[in-house]
């Protein structure tokens, strides 16, 4: 399984440097990109033209801090099915506090987005209260008054640290 689990990483982790590329590079007009449309697109009787799909650069931008968000919120997920498949229901209270941390940090983002995730709020269990969860080196959360909150990425420790986080977890696996 364990190789099965670092294919998984892997995948998470390219369409995450994917979205936070896109996202820089449209956001921050870091690049000259200039997405191409359809001219027309037609699928299972279903037809559309460039004037149905084509965005407004303002909609671009809109879109690509959009597939950021996305884009964290898959790695999470990915992350705690990786921690599922590997460690079961024993992860969360892992004797290796490493894989406890981890284990929890990924299950807080992965509930943050879990409702809305284009407005991920936290949602932290009573379990979870009020704690501190570090990777060190890493990342830390702390938990104090984050209940009920927009998750922000500063929380944790930003995109990086969920970047680092997978290429860790990848290596203890």
């Amino acid at each position: 399984m364990k190789k099965e689990s670092r294919i998984k990483l892997e995948h998470a982790e390219l369409f995450y440097k994917f979205s936070l590329a896109v996202s820089n590079s449209i956001s921050f007009g870091i690049s000259d990109l200039d997405l191409t449309y359809y001219e027309q697109f037609s699928f299972l009787g279903h037809i559309v033209n460039k004037k149905d799909l084509e965005l407004t650069k303002s909609q671009e931008r809109i879109g690509a801090r959009m597939l950021e968000s996305i884009g964290t919120y898959m790695i999470a997920l990915q992350l705690n099915k990786v921690l599922e498949d590997e460690w079961r229901e024993k992860r969360l209270q892992s004797r290796d506090k490493d894989v406890q941390s981890i284990s929890q940090v990924v299950r807080l983002i992965r509930n943050a987005f879990a409702h809305d995730p284009l407005d991920p709020i936290w949602d932290i269990s009573p379990s979870a209260k009020d704690k501190v969860f570090e990777i060190p080196g890493i990342l830390t959360l702390k938990t104090h008054d984050l209940h009920g909150k927009r998750l922000d990425r500063r929380h944790y420790g930003g995109p990086l640290a969920l970047l680092r986080l997978t290429q860790h977890l990848k290596k203890i696996l």
